[in-house]
């Protein structure tokens, strides 16, 4: 892949670097500027897996783009044009048209499940709060923050992510928002 890739300059750059793929075991994650270039770098890819006998799966490939306007392009492999999605499940993250919003989302819900299923631990009061502090810190925000250096925050998603631990911290010290005690007292 390494070949296929090598003559193929993207627009996308991070750090000033230019990147045109992202890749883990046979999953590879193609990015590009434009339709024109995403075509030009499947096209590519598909040569290589080829001459390796190699084929990529037109029913596993999908297209997310980033944009308002829709894929004008029909970009194929082996004649199958490839379905254009508004997101999609890559590596347990969600890629999506909308950003980083549905993964958030997503990673709240899981977050909320897990801090559920460890309710008799909140509960019992022979656990010192230090210690659930660590176990919520452990067991559940590690969940929450799974893969979080992808994420693009928005002000919107600043204030879901700052809401969600305190809901963490209310549940675990056992405060509930009708007492009216302010964030800052249970930070």
């Amino acid at each position: 892949m390494t070949d296929a890739l090598e003559d193929h300059f993207g627009t996308v750059s991070i750090g000033g670097r230019p990147i045109t793929n992202l890749r883990f075991a046979d999953d590879i994650d193609g990015l590009a500027g434009n339709e024109c270039e995403l075509a030009s770098l499947v096209e590519q890819l598909d040569k290589a897996s080829s001459n390796f006998g190699m084929e990529i799966s037109a029913e596993k490939t999908k297209i997310v783009t980033n944009s308002k306007e829709s894929p004008k392009k029909e970009i194929k492999v082996n004649g199958q044009i490839l379905e254009s999605v508004t997101k999609f499940k890559y590596l347990g993250s969600i890629i999506s048209d909308e950003g980083s919003k549905p993964e958030i989302l997503s990673r709240i819900a899981q977050t909320t499940v897990a801090l559920t299923k460890l309710k008799s631990i909140w509960n019992n009061k022979n656990i010192a709060i230090s210690s659930k502090i660590r176990l919520l810190r452990f067991l559940v925000m590690s969940i929450f923050l799974y893969a979080r250096e992808s994420w693009t925050l928005t002000a919107d998603s600043e204030r879901r992510i700052r809401a969600m631990e305190m809901r963490c911290y209310r549940r675990l010290l056992g405060i509930s928002y009708k007492y009216h005690i302010t964030n800052e007292e249970v930070r």
